[in-house]
């Protein structure tokens, strides 16, 4: 759970930075398009907007009926500058993290002479897992949760945003001792329901 929790605060300080930088450098950028370069639903893009007036770090503008200028005040310049800053030490943090339990997890695979391994999850953690491999002589690619998972030697979870559910839908399709996980996803490998009957 705290690993999901931290992925989503670190998402939400990516989404806050970007729709910041969009607002100094386009104040008059529409919603609609900002949430589709995001990947966001457009309510939720209007939600950020509005927290973000609340807090005094933007000024909303009526230029016409159906057209709203935004403009970063002093204090959003201040915040995004400390958003940013936070946002870079924490990607460098994880990257540091990952790219460590990573190296060890492989060099274990190498010595169980383990060299097929499908990730399960697509983003920056696979992306993470596949530079660390290219360094290891194995043969890393992304699968999907439906792809026949017997056909590697093992299987990592790579899903940062859900990473109990990806380790749950699968882990009845794979060898217990072949389904791999990083400490830093934080994945309970206790089947759910059997660590509360006593």
């Amino acid at each position: 759970m705290a690993a999901f929790q931290d992925t989503r605060q670190h998402t939400e300080q990516k989404v806050m930075v970007h729709l910041l930088t969009e607002i100094e450098g386009n104040p008059s950028f529409t919603q609609r398009g900002l949430a589709s370069e995001l990947g966001i639903a457009l309510g939720l893009m209007n939600h950020y907007l509005k927290s973000c007036v609340t807090k005094g770090w933007i000024r909303a503008t009526q230029i016409s009926p159906r057209r709203i200028s935004y403009f970063l005040t002093p204090e959003g310049f201040k915040e995004k500058s400390h958003m940013v800053k936070d946002y870079l030490a924490r990607s460098l943090t994880f990257f540091r993290d990952a790219r460590s339990q990573c190296e060890v997890l492989f060099a274990e695979c190498q010595q169980k002479g383990w060299q097929k391994i499908g990730l399960v999850g697509a983003g920056d953690l696979a992306d993470i897992a596949q530079l660390v491999a290219q360094g290891n002589d194995l043969q890393v690619s992304l699968v999907s949760q439906n792809a026949d998972l017997k056909a590697y030697d093992a299987i990592l979870i790579t899903d940062v945003t859900n990473p109990q559910g990806a380790y749950e839908s699968i882990r009845n399709k794979v060898d217990p001792n072949r389904l791999l996980t990083l400490y830093l996803l934080h994945i309970s490998r206790t089947p759910l329901g059997e660590g509360d009957a006593k």
